[in-house]
């Protein structure tokens, strides 16, 4: 089955387009059919324009291509909102907490929760404790390293910021909280992590106290029922 032209090849044929040719006339008739439900359009649009000379049927094409390419990557750019804000709630949902460290799932830390270039930090907000901010490209950079090198990757958080750790933490990172600038303080991603639960044990009432007895006599009483 022959593939399907994209937008990608339009581009390019675009590009090597040239005056007083019809490369663009030839592309389209071998490829136009099934080019048309790629931009939205009816087969006959582009059937109109073969014989024509590229200079007059390129912008034509232009028209068709940009608005689908917009289309397209605003559709990408939402896609991948949804996936790093759906890590974020997974990863708060995993953590696991010993003694004043926050384990984190470095599987998500490092991967989905940085599907969204629009990010360009990563808050860790642990609630009525501490807050540990990182550049997102930074993130990107150590999970291209990390992530391919070790299959053992340890990651927590603490008062003292991000750390990672492998073969058996002979190998390590320890990454500081950065400052986020006042320009894109609006652009990042927000992390909730709540602290461990302290279990509050209720001791039932005093039972009331029985009558005194002399030891012996308590022992032996005992006894009888044995």
């Amino acid at each position: 089955m022959p593939r399907r032209p994209s937008l990608e090849d339009l581009g390019r044929v675009l590009r090597l387009a040239k005056p007083n040719t019809k490369s663009l006339s030839w592309y389209l008739e071998e490829e136009g059919d099934q080019l048309a439900p790629v931009l939205g359009v009816e087969p006959e649009k582009l059937r109109s324009f073969i014989g024509k000379l590229d200079q007059h049927i390129a912008p034509e094409l232009q028209a068709l291509l940009h608005p689908r390419v917009e289309a397209l990557r605003a559709e990408h750019v939402e896609k991948m909102s949804r996936r790093a804000s759906s890590a974020a709630g997974r990863l708060a949902s995993t953590t696991v907490w010993q003694g004043d460290r926050i384990y984190l799932d470095p599987l998500l830390l490092l991967g989905p929760l940085l599907a969204d270039a629009g990010n360009k930090f990563i808050a860790f907000h642990v609630v009525r404790a501490f807050e540990v901010r990182m550049p997102r490209p930074f993130l990107v950079q150590v999970a291209g390293v990390l992530t391919r090198q070790y299959d053992d990757l340890v990651a927590w958080l603490d008062n003292d910021g991000l750390h990672f750790r492998w073969k058996n933490g002979r190998g390590g990172l320890n990454f500081v909280s950065q400052t986020v600038a006042p320009k894109d303080i609006a652009f990042g991603l927000h992390v909730y992590l709540m602290p461990p639960v302290v279990q509050q044990v209720t001791r039932p009432p005093p039972r009331p106290r029985r009558p005194a007895f002399p030891l012996g006599d308590e022992v032996v009483s005992m006894a009888l029922f044995t």
